[in-house]
């Protein structure tokens, strides 16, 4: 089964594991409030929880990040994407524009100075930002996905 989206898989595969929501948001130490907007609105996943959080809602539900995002199977490991890759590849692309760090992310839409200086940052970014970023450089977004 593949409901249509992010908030209908959290809350399918939080049913399936028998969780209550109280539960899941005690787990992510998210409030209550902000954990039924996860269940309730389209994007609100992909807006506000980081990679990190993301990743551990995911472990939590016994999903990966993609199913909940996309309703997708995980990127094979040899198709993935580290983060120091994802940041090289932002870099790359940075240099071909001229090299000016924050006029790049400004066209990303996106700080990127942190990924570079730090590539484990990605972490604390949204789905919905590394998207964009990796769209601005060319990049498939959930090759990227922990």
């Amino acid at each position: 089964m593949n409901p249509e989206t992010p908030a209908d898989r959290i809350r399918i595969a939080r049913e399936r594991a028998g969780l209550e929501p109280m539960d899941v948001a005690a787990q992510l130490d998210l409030p209550q409030a902000h954990y039924w907007d996860l269940e309730s609105f389209e994007d609100e996943a992909s807006m506000t929880l980081s990679l990190e959080e993301l990743s551990a809602l995911a472990r939590i539900l016994g999903v990966t990040p993609r199913f909940i995002l996309d309703g997708e199977p995980p990127v094979s490991p040899e198709d993935r994407m580290s983060f120091e890759a994802f940041a090289a590849a932002i870099r790359k692309a940075v240099d071909a524009a001229g090299g000016d760090v924050d006029a790049w992310g400004d066209v990303a839409g996106w700080d990127v100075a942190p990924l570079l200086a730090d590539p484990r940052a990605v972490l604390e970014l949204s789905s919905d930002a590394v998207k964009d970023i990796a769209e601005a450089a060319g990049l498939d977004w959930r090759r990227v996905l922990p």
